[in-house]
C-alpha cells in the first residue's frame, strides 16, 4: 500500500523466523527461494526508504540463494546506481537483459547509468585537462 516502513519490518521479522526455522545451511531448494523472496522484498522496502547500502546487501543475500532471481539484480543494481557505482550497477542490467533480452525497466536503467558514466567521465577529462594543461 506504499507503506514502506512497515513493510520491511514486516520482512524483516519474516525474515527472522525463516532463519529460526530454516535449518542448518545448505538449504533445500524451497525453503531457499522463499528466503531469497524474503530478501529480495526488504531491498525493495529499503530502497525505497533511501538506504541503498541496505539494499544492496539483502539483494546480494537474495542472489545468493537462487542466482537466477532477476528481480533481486534489478534491485541490487538500482543500489548501486543509488551508491553511484555505476559500473556494478550497469553489469548486473546488462546480466538481466543477457538473461531476459524484453527487460524494459533493465533497459531503461542501463541506458541510464551509461549516461551517467559518460557524464562522469567526461568532467573527469575536462578537470585533468585543466590540470595538465
Amino acid at each position: 500500500a506504499g507503506r514502506a516502513g512497515p513493510a520491511a519490518r514486516a520482512y524483516a521479522q519474516a525474515l527472522r523466523l525463516a532463519v529460526l526455522t530454516g535449518g542448518v545451511p545448505p538449504l533445500d531448494p524451497a525453503r531457499a527461494g522463499r528466503k531469497a523472496e524474503l530478501h529480495a522484498g526488504l531491498a525493495l522496502c529499503q530502497l525505497r526508504l533511501g538506504l541503498p547500502a541496505a539494499a544492496a546487501a539483502n539483494a546480494g543475500k537474495a542472489l545468493a540463494l537462487r542466482p537466477g532471481h532477476l528481480e533481486a539484480r534489478y534491485r541490487r543494481g538500482l543500489a548501486a546506481a543509488a551508491m553511484r557505482d555505476l559500473e556494478g550497477a550497469a553489469a548486473d542490467m546488462a546480466e538481466i537483459l543477457r538473461a531476459e533480452p524484453g527487460h524494459a525497466r533493465a533497459r531503461r536503467e542501463l541506458r541510464r547509468v551509461r549516461g551517467a558514466a559518460r557524464q562522469r567521465d567526461a568532467r573527469l577529462a575536462r578537470r585533468l585537462g585543466r590540470l595538465f594543461a
